[in-house]
């Protein structure tokens, strides 16, 4: 079957519920786990790898074999469907990835023992696929801000990793014209660079972007004091790689996010 074709599938799948056949037995809870776990943990496997086209394969196979058990096992079906959104947005495929990743959110929202980092993980990526298909910047700034507060509440208010969501949620903002709450965030992402000793790219894109915000809001000297320290930056920032990013490094671990979904009977 073609790739296009799976994906047609699977978006199918991620809000159809088709129960058991009459007559036909149900398998017992193990034979559930085991049968889905099979398919997902080769998915993962195959997306470490690098290997998207087997981890894509993988994780409809696994929305597949679970789809008539849905209404017993909605979070393995909510954990499929956003390990594909995730390969499909690595692809570059987001208009394949859009109603699936809304249905996760919508779906991780209506159970009350979802995660704050494996709601993070799903509202960021709806807000990337909403980011990367050119949707209204206010339509991508509230998704965002949410994730931010999912993550801070997961991780703390001073992990490095907020930098990058922070960035992000600042860029939609000044897209959409919110200078004043752009500039607060991308400052508070520069300090968090600044404070874990990340002098990179990363700390450079920040204050790059906060500069081109306050020279909008007429802040010039200040604007060109943060470009002079970019500036200074950036002869060594090919020293220092990038930070990873929330695509292909989700905030909820393989490991975790495996006992979430099979938490659930």
């Amino acid at each position: 079957m073609t790739a296009p074709s799976r994906i047609g599938i699977a978006l199918f799948l991620a809000v159809a519920c088709v129960p058991v056949r009459a007559g036909e037995k149900a398998p017992t809870s193990t034979d559930v786990y085991a049968s889905w776990g099979f398919y997902n943990n080769m998915g993962w496997a195959a997306f470490r790898l690098g290997d998207l086209d087997l981890a894509r394969d993988r994780f409809t196979h696994a929305i597949e074999y679970v789809r008539p058990y849905q209404k017993d096992y909605p979070r393995l079906m909510s954990r499929s469907c956003h390990d594909l959104t995730r390969v499909l947005c690595v692809e570059g495929r987001f208009a394949d990835a859009e109603a699936m990743a809304k249905w996760v959110v919508e779906a991780r929202e209506h159970d009350p023992r979802t995660r704050d980092d494996v709601m993070f993980d799903s509202v960021y990526l709806l807000a990337v696929v909403y980011r990367e298909l050119d949707r209204d910047p206010a339509d991508v700034v509230p998704l965002l801000r949410k994730a931010l507060a999912l993550e801070e509440r997961h991780l703390g208010g001073g992990d490095v990793r907020l930098g990058s969501t922070l960035k992000e949620l600042a860029d939609a903002e000044a897209d959409s014209g919110m200078l004043e709450d752009a500039d607060v965030h991308y400052r508070r992402a520069a300090l968090i660079y600044k404070q874990h000793d990340v002098r990179g790219f990363n700390l450079v894109d920040a204050l790059e972007a906060r500069a081109a915000v306050l020279a909008r809001l007429d802040r010039t000297t200040h604007a060109d004091l943060l470009r002079r320290e970019a500036a200074d930056l950036r002869g060594d920032a090919q020293a220092q790689p990038r930070l990873a990013d929330s695509i292909k490094n989700p905030l909820a671990s393989f490991a975790e996010s495996q006992e979430t979904a099979v938490a659930q009977p």
